[in-house]
């Protein structure tokens, strides 16, 4: 695989914050897809073998959100190591807003880190690849994390590279999707475009549902429903 592969920075887990409990049925009430579980986590496939999962808990303070994600792989050849990955991240929001996140990637050996803080109007963004700048302006920026359908009207941040990029989407339709566990899931497939390209569904509670994009091999997420 490539090193730049797996487009992650889609991935991340808890730099500095411990793994959430059940969240509260208040918080969905804010307008954020919080599952009910307080907890979303998928398989990750390439070209139909499993390398590894993606985790997201979600805990409520009051008005304050904080989404925990953890996400580790490995691709083996006749059983050898070939590429690995590890991410962690804590993303904050507050009063239904995002308000910062921070993360930690292992790329097959190459350290990377995020680190996104608020300011007037923005965000102000330090990166290990990106190095340091502002954001400010319209649309807001949201961290390509997936979990939040919102993120598609946004200006998406790359939690592994901490460069922005402008949501070009367009949805085909509704489709039937495979759970991890070989379920049918019926959901909304958006495809995203422009820097980015890769297809995202969400179900009809606004939940993210599957991914799937192509670096070096297919590449799937396929949700744990149980």
């Amino acid at each position: 695989m490539q090193r730049r592969g797996l487009v992650l920075g889609v991935m991340g887990g808890a730099a500095g914050c411990a793994a959430g409990s059940a969240l509260p049925a208040r918080a969905q009430a804010r307008g954020l897809p919080v599952p009910p579980s307080g907890e979303l986590r998928f398989q990750i496939l390439r070209n139909g073998t499993p390398v590894g999962e993606h985790h997201l808990y979600f805990t409520q303070n009051g008005n304050r959100l904080r989404v925990d994600l953890a996400a580790a792989l490995v691709v083996r050849i006749a059983g050898i190591p070939v590429f690995h990955y590890k991410a962690d991240a804590c993303e904050h929001w507050e009063g239904g807003q995002f308000c910062g996140v921070a993360s930690k990637v292992d790329h097959n050996g190459a350290r990377l880190q995020v680190l996104a803080s608020p300011i007037a109007d923005g965000f102000a963004i330090a990166s290990t690849k990106a190095g340091d700048y502002d954001y400010t302006g319209s649309p807001p920026m949201m961290p390509l994390t997936y979990w939040n359908k919102a993120m598609l009207e946004s200006m998406i941040l790359n939690i592994e590279t901490g460069r922005h990029y402008p949501a070009i989407v367009k949805s085909p339709g509704w489709n039937y999707l495979t759970s991890a566990e070989g379920e049918r899931l019926v959901a909304q497939r958006f495809d995203i475009s422009g820097k980015l390209h890769l297809s995202v569904w969400y179900d009809q509670y606004g939940q993210w549902a599957g991914l799937q994009f192509y670096v070096d091999g297919d590449v799937t997420f396929r949700k744990f429903v149980t």
